[in-house]
């Protein structure tokens, strides 16, 4: 069974006494239909902007105000010395299309802009849906264009919050409060944020009518104060700020096993020299060796899994050390999980980072976590892999939301020799295939291949030890490790001449 021990402290920059989450773009990221930018109890999901070209990410200038929720530290170019420099912006997001209440047509959002007496939430073009787990207060930075109808509406209805509940501000030294007119306009263009209340559960749509919003992330608050400090004993207090090399904390328990983790709740620090987010390093109490695992995320959170070598070492010496640079912990939880040696079945994410094999097709991912494959003849939806161990699996086994209506086939390239396949004819929910037990160790692509053009909604891909699979741990393949493959997944050097795949994306070596 899954517990969870949670400390909590003083949140970075928190807008009242309860612990505040800050989720954020990363500056360079691809941003998809259907991405989902979380916090421990929040999600944003982007709306279906287009179906084969993502979120546009740019970068804006900020002040004071916004700088202190959403600013990150980017290299931008100096249009004097063409020098890149280090400066303080927010990374925002803006799609293509504006939104409307019918389905996407092609790349191109179809239907009519929301009305308040109709109460016709958007299905394609430019919004936000922003989900809560708890009740509580959100303040997001967005870019408005004046004139242009902005809404704030819930997903169980339709209807809009009243203007008196969305506060809107313009950045600055400090922050000014903006007047949102009667028919929920703007007389100037707004940089600033948008405020509101929110109810656990309810998904709250973000978007401007006739317009693309911009929008750079959220900062949650949520209701009911801090979560309570029980469970884990550290020293000395959270928040840590890791500023200098010598700083550390140390996280007192000694009955950690295999397959628990520890995700550290961490947010940025400037420090000269480095950029904030740097690093949070575990070592070992007595003599500060490394235990072999960095956690380096950009801000929020990160997470050290316990392996049977890790466990030995933490209960042996007191429980764990972390030491890190340029960043600050202010929470930290436990979470006993699963033995890895019981966990018979790892699922692959379905809401990035898919390709497809021709370029007339594409990928739509899905705001339930699903995605849809729009196919080609002998197409296919894919996965570059870079040479993987799959040694401790048996089958790959894709399943499908409903049953499909052309035949498909599951495919496997393996790094040396002809790929796997394994035909299925029309109307099949599931298509697997046996893994190859003398070259499993090495996989290199998987595919879903169809014999006709299609539009397949996939609901699942996963790794299986058996056909019975008992319990799931999601998997995090790393296909950016610079490398470069041929077609048939071989790592081939620079002088290779042709088609080749580099951090899972096709390139001409010429």
């Amino acid at each position: 069974m899954k517990k969870i021990f949670t400390l909590i402290t003083i949140a970075f920059m928190a807008i009242s006494a309860s612990a505040q989450e800050i989720a954020l773009f990363e500056n360079g990221g691809t941003f998809n239909n259907g991405f989902a930018l979380t916090t421990p109890n929040a999600k944003l999901v982007l709306g279906n902007d287009r179906t084969s070209k993502p979120y546009d990410v740019k970068l804006s200038s900020c002040k004071d105000y916004c700088a202190q929720y959403f600013g990150q530290t980017v290299p931008v170019k100096n249009e004097e010395t063409g020098e890149m420099e280090d400066k303080t912006r927010v990374v925002y997001v803006v799609g293509n299309q504006n939104p409307k209440d019918g389905e996407p047509d092609g790349d191109a959002s179809s239907g009519s802009g929301y009305k308040l007496d109709k109460c016709n939430l958007p299905n394609s073009g430019t919004y936000y849906m922003f989900t809560p787990a708890k009740d509580g207060h959100v303040c997001a930075f967005v870019i408005l264009n004046s004139g242009k109808n902005f809404f704030v509406a819930k997903g169980s209805d339709g209807s809009c919050l009243p203007l008196s509940e969305i506060v809107l501000k313009a950045d600055g030294e400090e922050a000014t409060d903006v007047a949102l007119n009667d028919d929920y306009t703007v007389s100037e263009k707004l940089t600033g944020t948008v405020e509101f209340d929110v109810v656990a559960n309810e998904t709250y749509y973000i978007f401007c009518t006739g317009s693309k919003l911009s929008f750079g992330g959220y900062a949650f608050t949520p209701a009911g104060g801090d979560v309570p400090t029980d469970g884990l004993d550290i020293e000395p207090a959270l928040p840590v700020t890791f500023n200098a090399w010598d700083v550390s904390f140390l996280i007192k328990k000694t009955d950690v096993k295999a397959g628990d983790k520890f995700i550290f709740h961490i947010d940025p620090v400037d420090v000269e020299g480095w950029q904030w987010g740097a690093q949070v390093l575990p070592k070992s109490n007595a003599d500060w060796s490394d235990l072999g695992s960095a956690i380096v995320p950009v801000q929020g959170l990160g997470t050290f899994e316990i392996t049977e070598e890790f466990a030995a070492v933490i209960n042996a010496n007191g429980g764990l050390r972390v030491q890190g640079m340029g960043c600050c912990v202010t929470a930290v939880e436990y979470v006993e999980g699963t033995d890895p040696s019981t966990v018979t079945k790892e699922e692959f994410d379905l809401t990035k980072d898919w390709s497809t094999w021709n370029g007339n097709e594409s990928v739509v991912y899905n705001a339930d976590g699903t995605l849809t494959f729009n196919s080609a003849v002998w197409g296919g939806l894919a996965k570059w892999l870079g040479g993987v161990d799959w040694s401790n699996y048996d089958e790959l086994v894709f399943e499908f939301a409903e049953p499909t209506t052309v035949p498909v086939q599951v495919y496997v390239q393996y790094s040396e020799g002809d790929p796997g396949l394994q035909y299925y004819n029309p109307g099949v929910t599931s298509a697997s295939i046996t893994l190859d037990p003398a070259r499993k160790g090495n996989v290199s692509q998987l595919a879903l291949q169809t014999a006709e053009e299609a539009s397949i909604n996939v609901k699942s891909i996963y790794l299986t030890k058996s056909s019975a699979p008992t319990s799931v741990q999601k998997v995090e393949l790393n296909v950016n490790d610079g490398a470069v493959y041929n077609l048939a997944g071989q790592k081939v050097d620079a002088s290779y001449k042709g088609i080749v795949i580099k951090n899972g994306k096709k390139y001409i070596n010429k």
